[in-house]
C-alpha cells in the first residue's frame, strides 16, 4: 500500500472516532443546559449559543500559531495534541455541576484543540496532485461519517445513561484518535526555509495578495457562519415542532444524523467530479443548492418535512469544504501549506464562534424560524459573493 494510501486510511478512522465522539455531545447542550439549572426558555438560547461558541472564542486566535508550528515541527504532531487536548477537556466536562464551570472548560477545550486543519495539510504532502480532490474529498467524508454516527449513539447513550456519561466516552474516542494517528500515520516531514520577519503576517499577506485564497477564506466563514447558525439549536427546533417529550432525544439525532448520512455519501463523489470539471463549478453548485434547501426548513409544519430538508441539504454540504479545501491546496505552496490550512481553520472558526451568537440572538428575540431565513440570505450573498470572484479572477481552477 502507498504511503498516501496508509495515511489516509489511518486519517480517515482517527477523524472518524474523534468527530463521533464530539458530535455525540453537541446536539444535546441546550438540553444539557437545563439539567444545569437554566430553566426559562430565552435563557437556555442565550447561554446555547455562548457554550456553543465557547472554545472557538479561543481557538480562532490559536489555529494560525498551531499552523506555523505545523510547518516547523510537522503536522502529525499537531493532530495528536489536537485530539489529546480535547480527550482532556471532555474528560473535565464530565464533572462540571454548573453553566459557568462548563463554559470555563469549553474555553480550555479551545487552547489546545484543533486536529482538521492539520490533518488535511499532513494528507496533501503525500498525496499525488491527481488524486488531491478525491483524498480531501475522502478525508473530509469521515468528518461528515461522523456527524452520522455521533449524535445516533450519543441519543442511545443519553437514553440509557443519561447525558454527563457522554463527556467520558467522548474523551475515550478523542483518545483512541490520538493513539491511532501515533501509531499508522507515517509523515515524511521537511522542515521549511525559516524567513525573516512575521510568519503570520506573511502568510496572511499571501492569502490578501492570491484572488483565490482571498475568496476561498471569505466563502469559508459565510458558509460556517450560516450552518452554525443554525446547529446548536435544532434539538430546541425539534422540540418546537411538537415532537413527544420521549422522542426528542432520538428524533433530535435523526435530524443530526440524515444530513450527515448523504453528506458523506456524496462528498467523494463531489470530490472526483471537481478533479474533472473543475472545483469552481462544484463550488457554486453547492452553495446554489444550499440556498434552496435552507429556506423552507423555516416553514415546516413536522419534524418528518424537516427530516427531508435536512438530508437533501446534506447532499449540497458534501461539495463545498472539500471543493474550497482543494482550491485552498492548488493556490498556495506546499513550504507554507500547514500555515495557510492553520489561517483557514481560524476563519471556519471565525464562523463557528459567530453563529451560534447570532443564532442564540435571534432565536431569544425573533424566535427560532427566524434562523433559517437569516441562513438562507447568508447563503445568498456568498453565492453572489462567489460569482463576482470568478469574474475577476484570472486563474482557472
Amino acid at each position: 500500500m502507498k504511503l498516501w494510501e496508509r495515511n489516509l486510511y489511518s486519517l480517515w478512522f482517527a477523524r472518524f472516532i474523534a468527530i463521533a465522539g464530539l458530535t455525540m455531545v453537541m446536539p444535546f447542550l441546550p438540553l444539557y443546559i437545563r439539567k444545569l439549572g437554566i430553566a426559562g426558555r430565552e435563557e437556555v438560547k442565550l447561554w446555547s449559543g455562548l457554550i456553543y461558541a465557547a472554545p472557538f472564542m479561543i481557538s480562532v486566535f490559536m489555529q494560525p500559531l498551531w499552523g506555523i508550528m505545523g510547518d516547523r515541527y510537522g503536522r502529525k504532531p499537531m493532530v495528536v495534541r489536537g485530539m489529546s487536548g480535547l480527550a482532556v477537556a471532555f474528560f473535565l466536562m464530565g464533572f462540571s455541576h454548573t453553566v459557568l464551570q462548563l463554559l470555563v472548560l469549553r474555553l480550555f477545550q479551545g487552547v489546545f484543540s484543533g486536529f482538521a486543519a492539520p490533518s488535511l495539510a499532513l494528507q496533501a504532502s503525500c498525496t499525488p496532485e491527481d488524486r488531491m480532490g478525491q483524498a480531501l474529498g475522502t478525508l473530509q467524508s469521515a468528518q461528515v461519517t461522523g456527524f452520522i454516527v455521533g449524535p445516533l449513539l450519543g441519543g442511545l447513550l443519553s437514553h440509557l445513561m443519561g447525558y454527563r456519561p457522554i463527556f467520558f466516552w467522548t474523551s475515550a474516542c478523542c483518545l483512541a484518535g490520538g493513539l491511532i494517528v501515533i501509531g499508522f500515520v507515517r509523515e515524511e516531514f521537511i522542515k521549511g526555509q525559516e524567513r525573516k520577519g512575521s510568519r503570520l503576517r506573511k502568510n496572511l499577506l499571501e492569502v490578501y495578495r492570491s484572488v483565490n485564497l482571498r475568496t476561498m477564506i471569505v466563502l469559508l466563514i459565510m458558509i460556517q457562519l450560516s450552518i452554525q447558525i443554525v446547529t446548536p439549536f435544532l434539538s430546541l427546533y425539534v422540540e418546537y415542532l411538537n415532537v413527544s417529550a420521549d422522542r426528542i432525544r432520538l428524533m433530535t439525532g435523526l435530524v443530526f444524523g440524515i444530513t450527515g448520512v448523504t453528506n458523506a455519501l456524496t462528498t467523494p463523489f463531489w470530490g472526483k467530479r471537481g478533479d474533472r470539471v473543475g472545483y469552481r463549478k462544484i463550488l457554486r453548485c453547492s452553495l446554489y443548492g444550499m440556498t434552496l434547501f435552507y429556506l423552507p426548513q423555516a416553514f415546516v409544519t413536522n419534524v418528518y418535512q424537516l427530516l427531508f430538508l435536512r438530508a437533501v441539504l446534506g447532499i449540497f454540504v458534501g461539495g463545498a469544504m472539500p471543493t474550497i479545501n482543494s482550491i485552498v491546496q492548488r493556490s498556495s505552496a506546499a513550504e507554507n501549506r500547514g500555515a495557510i490550512y492553520g489561517i483557514f481553520q481560524s476563519g471556519l472558526l471565525l464562523g463557528n464562534m459567530i453563529g451560534p451568537l447570532i443564532g442564540g440572538g435571534l432565536a431569544a428575540a425573533l424566535g427560532l424560524p427566524s434562523i433559517f431565513l437569516i441562513t438562507t440570505g447568508i447563503f445568498f450573498l456568498a453565492t453572489l459573493w462567489e460569482r463576482k470572484a470568478a469574474r475577476n479572477s484570472n486563474i482557472s481552477i
